[in-house]
């Protein structure tokens, strides 16, 4: 009998809450987190409250596919003031796109006055990240290097500096981050990311290349990880994961465009563009045929069917001429609107009308009179299709054929004093200076006080085009 309640009292001490701590540790240590995750759910339900529980517990579920499920321990861990709580609710927040909820308690930890440390000092970094302070963030980071936070804090501050456009002192970082850190696949994509992004592109691809080496199941971690930023708002995080990808990856359009779509919502408008330009280029948006004439060979199972290419390709282009416009590239908002209407065969005269008008607005307007010649097609009285190919053609110094347009915008307005302006101006360039006379003094019954008619009237009559 009493060997048996000895076995018990040996049994209940195994299964305690302190062997079971030991164990949860051991699994973390191990890194088999789901294991560490059932062991501190466990110690919890003995014992609700344990602090080493809860922090343990929230740390482990940061670590597995489904990090928001930290948030609620690391919470309660936080309320409680346990040890470690504030912390992990800072991460949590953060590893879920919430960065910008975690900034008063990360500025309290790495903005006191007193030396915080090198993590707590990430953090902050990453907290003003996500709130859109850039600056900021580069000064936490770069205390964090001063402190000694070795190639991650390296790191983390090149693409700080990059993100600031200060590319001198982020590649001197990145260089120093990767030459310390040579078995490190995060630290050698964050060095591949800054060095794209300032344009260096053979230590981009080294260092690319150095990264896909220690990644042997491929970057899909990154790649989750930017969506769960995106998803609870911190476009600047996911910009910063994407951008690694984009690095590791140049060849696959879908991280271009999702990382244009993120400059987009930073109104990053050139950044934007050049991503967004590429993702069309780039598999599964362009194959063999397209505009980019790229194969897609390798990855079959991302390939798109013709019908869903377009869908993307519309939802691209149409960012793009945003960020275009955003950039008073009027040129590359006509070529966009250009390339919208072809996708979609756009059947509507207005669309067609609208990519004329846009063209008009640029240095090569004669590239607007295909459009507004299927503006015709379909409605052969449209003014502004005619008005337009006869303004466009006599620039051209195809002044015959300007003209036949311009008789045939005044026959559709024959009171609209920018019709009859247009026709007269075209005859006195072909020397009909009685036509313009004529055409004016008709125009001036409808609108005596038109001082424009007037000018170009007397104009007309002295002898002038």
């Amino acid at each position: 009998m009493r060997g048996l309640l000895l076995l018990a009292v040996t049994l209940g001490a195994c299964s305690g809450p302190r062997a079971l701590l030991r164990k949860a540790e051991g699994y973390m240590d191990a890194e088999r987190y789901p294991a560490a995750v059932r062991t501190y759910e466990r110690v919890l339900e003995k014992k609700p409250g344990e602090p080493r529980a809860l922090v343990g517990v929230a740390r482990a579920w940061l670590m597995t596919d489904e990090p928001e499920r930290a948030i609620v321990p690391a919470q309660v861990a936080a309320e409680t003031k346990v040890p470690g709580g504030e912390e992990v609710l800072i991460d949590a927040l953060l590893v879920n796109g919430r960065g910008a909820d975690a900034l008063a308690r990360a500025e309290r930890r790495g903005g006191s006055e007193g030396k915080p440390s090198t993590d707590d000092l990430r953090r902050l970094a990453e907290a003003r990240l996500a709130a859109g302070n850039v600056s900021a963030a580069v000064g936490a980071a770069e205390k964090m290097v001063e402190a000694g936070g070795g190639a991650d804090a390296m790191a983390l501050a090149a693409w700080l500096h990059a993100r600031a456009d200060s590319c001198e002192r982020a590649i001197s970082l990145a260089g120093r981050a990767v030459t310390g850190a040579m078995q490190s696949a995060a630290i050698q994509a964050e060095a591949a990311a800054v060095f794209r992004h300032c344009g260096d592109g053979p230590r981009a691809q080294a260092s690319a290349s150095t990264a896909l080496t220690l990644l042997p199941q491929g970057p899909l971690a990154w790649e989750r990880a930017a969506a769960r930023r995106q998803k609870g708002g911190d476009h600047e995080g996911a910009a910063r994961e994407l951008s690694r990808l984009r690095a590791l990856v140049p060849d696959d359009g879908r991280y271009a465009r999702q990382l244009g779509g993120l400059w987009l919502a930073r109104e990053q408008w050139g950044r934007a563009e050049n991503e967004l330009a590429a993702a069309l280029q780039l598999p599964p948006y362009a194959d063999a045929s397209g505009q980019g004439g790229v194969r897609f060979a390798e990855r079959q199972a991302d390939a798109l069917d013709p019908e869903a290419r377009v869908e993307a390709a519309v939802r691209i282009w149409e960012d793009l001429a945003v960020a275009r416009s955003k950039r008073q590239d009027r040129a590359g908002v006509a070529e966009a609107l250009t390339a919208l209407a072809e996708l979609r065969g756009a059947r509507s005269a207005a669309e067609w009308l609208r990519v004329a008008q846009a063209w008009a607005e640029t240095s090569t307007p004669e590239r607007g009179l295909a459009a507004a010649q299927r503006v015709l097609d379909q409605a052969p009285d449209s003014f502004e299709a005619h008005a337009f190919i006869a303004r466009t053609l006599a620039r051209s110094g195809a002044v015959d054929r300007a003209i036949g347009h311009a008789r045939a915008a005044f026959a559709v307005r024959p009171d609209d004093p920018d019709a009859a302006l247009l026709l007269a101006s075209l005859y006195g360039a072909r020397g009909e200076s009685r036509e313009a006379v004529e055409t004016l003094r008709g125009a001036l019954l409808s609108h005596p006080k038109d001082r424009r008619l007037q000018e170009a009237l007397r104009k007309h009559q002295q002898g002038g085009p």
